[in-house]
């Protein structure tokens, strides 16, 4: 048996400035984390050991909480199933948007909650409430860094403007994800997404970085979340997708919604192959969509959708 490698830094994990839990909230926490540890391949001295150290309340309760939330994260990660069994058709692709609409519908949420809480910060600076937080500063900080922005964010400062930041924090249409899946992945069965969870033909340039061939490697991820998430991060930050975010950005100012078709044109720098590469997105938008929207109806019927 493999034992998950564990040490009060782990536990305590390093959380500074989150508020402390009440001697309720953290019974409750403390109750599933015990829970959660016993569902760890710990070996008993350090489960004993773990036990003891929240007993004794090593580090705050939001620390112990912070380990109750990465392990259950850690229990709903995904790893990329193999596809091919399914007949191609449409079992593959239930199976297929079955295990992808749940996830991107998830990253949406993620990045949707991070764009509300800058809309909400952008509004209190601009009443004049800009005394920011040590917390609140290390937040901006680090959506900052997910944006690809030089911010230096100080207690009255964010250091860039927030047109620019918003336009990279940002949703995108659930369909055109799924969309550039099926092409960059055949449907979730190609190499580099049964290996390394990578639906969206992301490479690497540097030798061991990741799988195929040495110089144009595809990335290696964790899990389907991370794979996700670097797309989406992508598309939001990179130089070469600037007229995608900022079409987004006009629509989203009109009031218009923001649809796949708008954006795909947007996609040049994703592939060689042109106009020719559109064409393909826009057909498996036009065959697909009816099953999409069936499938995720079901899902979220089903309580599938957080």
């Amino acid at each position: 048996m493999t034992y998950l490698s564990f040490s009060a830094d782990w536990l305590t994990g390093g959380v500074r400035g989150l508020p402390r839990l009440s001697s309720g909230a953290f019974a409750r926490r403390s109750r599933r984390l015990l829970w959660c540890l016993s569902l760890v391949h710990l070996s008993p001295a350090r489960l004993i050991i773990a036990a003891l150290l929240l007993v004794m309340g090593l580090g705050s309760m939001a620390q112990a909480a912070r380990l109750d939330d990465e392990l259950l994260a850690r229990d709903r990660t995904h790893q990329m199933p193999d596809l091919r069994p399914y007949p191609a058709g449409n079992k593959r692709k239930v199976a297929f948007f079955e295990l992808m609409i749940p996830l991107v519908v998830a990253e949406n949420q993620r990045i949707a909650e991070q764009r509300d809480w800058l809309l909400a910060m952008r509004k209190r600076a601009g009443d004049g409430g800009r005394d920011y937080s040590e917390r609140e500063q290390e937040r901006l900080n680090g959506l900052c860094d997910q944006a690809n922005l030089p911010c230096d964010v100080t207690r009255e400062d964010i250091g860039v403007s927030w047109t620019r930041l918003l336009l990279r924090i940002d949703t995108l249409p659930l369909d055109m994800v799924l969309v550039q899946a099926i092409e960059e992945s055949g449907w979730g069965t190609s190499g580099h997404a049964r290996e390394a969870n990578n639906l969206f033909g992301m490479r690497c340039f540097s030798r061991g970085c990741g799988i195929g061939p040495p110089g144009r490697e595809y990335r290696r991820f964790e899990s389907l979340e991370a794979g996700i998430a670097a797309y989406f991060d992508n598309l939001n930050s990179q130089r070469s997708y600037a007229e995608l975010r900022e079409l987004r950005g006009r629509l989203r100012n009109a009031g218009q919604p923001v649809r796949a078709e708008d954006l795909i044109p947007t996609l040049s720098a994703y592939s060689t192959r042109g106009n020719a590469y559109f064409t393909t997105l826009y057909d498996l938008l036009r065959w697909n969509r009816g099953l999409m929207r069936t499938v995720r109806e079901r899902l979220a019927a089903n309580g599938a959708l957080s």
